[in-house]
């Protein structure tokens, strides 16, 4: 019955620890040694404006709704600039030849394809790769219209 005890014992010390962590970081809240995301602005201006309850409950939905737009740019500019980055290494790749072309797949697009599953290897820019981009080769650029 030893390996009932250790899971039992297991067990023990993770509801423990689980406990331990709630009650520590409820401390921590209640002492302002965390906090909410912007907390302290709602904070001031309750103490310097005298919000009404009302007022604080607007502000605290105006903020958050603010926080998730920012997030959501910084998201979309992040995607659009990758897609810039990888439309630069399609049209450099375009004005190789096959054979350089071939090189510059093997070498040149590798470091990103490595960081686009958590490596950090690779010299230059290492901007990963947009998610669902190919990992081998950047896209191909459109063709160049002939005169």
């Amino acid at each position: 019955m030893p390996a009932k005890s250790n899971i039992l014992f297991g067990l023990l010390v993770g509801a423990s620890c689980l406990l331990l962590g709630f009650a520590l970081s409820t401390l921590a809240y209640r002492y302002h040694y965390l906090r909410v995301p912007g907390s302290w602005l709602i904070e001031r201006m309750n103490h310097e404006l005298n919000l009404t309850p009302a007022q604080r409950d607007r502000i605290g939905n105006i903020l958050r709704d603010t926080r998730v737009k920012v997030m959501q740019a910084r998201q979309d500019f992040e995607h659009r600039r990758h897609q810039l980055f990888l439309d630069g290494l399609g049209q450099v790749r375009g004005a190789l030849t096959p054979e350089q072309q071939k090189i510059f797949d093997r070498d040149f697009t590798q470091p990103w394809a490595h960081r686009r599953h958590g490596g950090h290897g690779g010299d230059g820019d290492h901007m990963p790769l947009e998610e669902g981009a190919p990992p081998q080769a950047p896209p191909q650029p459109p063709p160049v219209p002939q005169n």
